[in-house]
């Protein structure tokens, strides 16, 4: 895997289009501090636009994922005063936040969240705005914000009941509760569990160079096209992606994929 550019608190590689975004931090149990929002969306954006991978890898570092937002942001918050400038300024600071992880969403190609140790907080907001999360059994994840005094501001209340639904959503968010990787994949968070960490960096790995052997029109645009039906009405979903594939499908991408997997078929024979 080649290293893209210096980061502060990521490690962040490439190879074979597929690039991997790994939160670097593991001394502080990748806790996000406002340095990771703003280096976030750089990176992703690099690796979409200027490297130009097909897939994305986010995991974690160390012995957990991500144990959520740094003890000093949240001293910044406690040291807000009643002043219009400062309500106005922690405004800011929650807007730049939330934009950092919707770039996972907004970038065009999938992002595979691979989760072991601890997701907690700002842990469940980055992996909510991934395409596909995957996991260890013995993963621990909390919507752990309550706890703390705070609603959930960065995502996890509005993508959340999306992917498991209001009721379960609600639960998790109001109770605050503990649940691990084998939970998560019942609840629909999770889409596949993994016995190891190891086990776990070389599924998340095999999966990305699946999806990045695929062809590369097809797959963003499922990606965008299952955005936009997630926000909107059916109807409205059908006229737009018929709209999506008359502008953008061509018949030599069709007919070079269908070469493509007659090929694998023929191997697999052999």
């Amino acid at each position: 895997a080649r290293p893209t550019m210096a980061w502060k608190n990521f490690e962040v590689t490439h190879s074979d289009g597929v690039g991997v975004i790994a939160l670097n931090r593991p001394n502080r149990g990748n806790a996000v501090n406002l340095d990771m929002w703003r280096e976030l969306p750089t990176i992703v954006s690099h690796l979409d636009k200027e490297v130009g991978v097909r897939v994305i890898l986010l995991r974690g570092l160390g012995k957990h994922f991500c144990t959520g937002i740094d003890l000093g942001i949240l001293k910044t918050i406690m040291s807000q005063t009643n002043k219009l400038e400062d309500a106005l300024s922690f405004r800011s600071m929650v807007l730049m936040m939330q934009e950092s992880i919707t770039s996972l969403e907004k970038c065009s190609v999938p992002v595979i969240a691979a989760v072991h140790g601890c997701c907690y907080g700002a842990g469940i907001d980055l992996v909510t705005a991934c395409d596909i999360r995957l996991s260890t059994e013995s993963a621990q994840f909390s919507v752990k914000e309550v706890d703390v005094g705070l609603a959930a501001d960065l995502g996890t209340l509005q993508r959340l009941p999306k992917i498991v639904g209001d009721g379960v959503a609600r639960d998790l968010a109001l109770t605050a509760r503990a649940f691990s990787g084998v939970e998560a994949k019942q609840l629909h968070l999770v889409s596949r569990t993994f016995a190891t960490e190891g086990d776990l960096f070389a599924g998340a790995e095999a999966l990305a160079r699946e999806l990045a052997d695929k062809d590369e029109w097809a797959v963003k645009g499922t990606k965008h096209v299952l955005t936009h039906a997630r926000d909107n009405s059916v109807e409205s979903s059908l006229n737009y992606v018929a709209m999506w594939n008359t502008a953008l499908l061509k018949k030599e991408q069709i007919m070079a994929q269908m070469q493509k997997q007659m090929l694998k078929r023929k191997q697999a024979k052999l």
